[in-house]
């Protein structure tokens, strides 16, 4: 059973150690009141841990119950799901070790004295989210650095999602940018053909020709190279480094079986109709002019 005489007693103390400490329990109309009792202290960045890109480990130590049951939670953004999970294992196995101390017998402060003495060695605890680099000091002087954050495997794939869907939007902009053209092929044709008739100004032999011209233009740009095309002569920054091999597969698959139709081949026959029309369309153009 949890003497709370004794936890409050610690909780101030701690709470007169570091201003900064947040404290909190269940609300009165709770069944379990007050439980659970928490208290989450944000440690800060010490000088021994100057070479990595994170400043606070927030650390939430929690009774969840009368009967004593500990918890300890990482809320924090900075840090990846997987190593918040070790980062907490660690601290609750500490926590427990500075149970039943004459002097503290909840071990708050002791466990809180802890996180801060081992501020780079929690961060290290998954060398999957440990990334290091050549960096700066304070000085300007070149040293190792580290970044936190997800695995380079997950990271990458982030990205390759991110680019997939830029790549979906520059496609989506090459074909309405053909349909465009199409619909003013389509009404260059009508007024060639149809010039002094339906109540339509007769067209002049120049305007005739400017018509042409103009149709001439449309297909030069027609036949300009797509982005796609520009890409595979242009390859980014990325793809001249090394396309990466992906050790999981995608997070989702589209139906790929018979009588399936993937966006690329809807894409493929909608490029294909439009220069169908286009060819067809000059080709009248033409023979109206001449």
């Amino acid at each position: 059973m949890v003497d709370l005489a004794s936890l409050n007693t610690e909780l101030k103390a701690a709470k007169e150690k570091w201003e900064e400490l947040k404290l909190g329990k269940a609300k009165k109309e709770a069944e379990t009141f007050p439980f659970p009792v928490w208290a989450m202290l944000a440690t800060q960045q010490p000088p021994t841990a100057k070479a990595f890109d994170v400043y606070e480990i927030p650390v939430k130590l929690i009774i969840n119950s009368k009967e004593g049951q500990m918890s300890v939670e990482v809320p924090s953004p900075e840090l990846p799901a997987q190593l918040q999970s070790k980062i907490a294992e660690a601290v609750l196995a500490t926590w427990k070790k500075q149970l039943n101390k004459k002097a503290a017998p909840w071990g708050i402060a002791a466990t809180f004295e802890w996180v801060a003495s081992n501020f780079a060695k929690l961060l290290m605890l998954d060398a999957e989210c440990l990334h290091p680099y050549e960096g700066c000091d304070e000085n300007d002087c070149t040293m190792r650095r580290y970044a936190i954050g997800p695995p380079a495997v997950q990271a990458a794939e982030e990205e390759d999602d991110e680019d997939s869907e830029e790549e979906e939007a520059s496609e989506e902009e090459d074909d309405a940018e053909a349909i465009a053209m199409q619909e003013r092929l389509a009404a260059l044709l009508l007024e060639v053909e149809h010039h002094g008739g339906d109540g339509r100004k007769k067209l002049s032999p120049e305007e005739i020709e400017q018509k042409k011209k103009e149709a001439e233009e449309l297909g030069d740009k027609f036949r300009q190279l797509s982005k796609k095309e520009r890409s595979e002569i242009n390859k980014t920054r990325k793809e001249r480094a090394g396309q990466r091999l992906a050790k999981t597969g995608s997070k989702s698959r589209k139906f790929e079986g018979e009588g399936a139709t993937s966006k690329e081949d809807k894409k493929k026959k909608n490029k294909e109709n439009v220069k169908k029309t286009f060819w067809i369309g000059l080709s009248m153009t033409c023979c109206l002019g001449s």
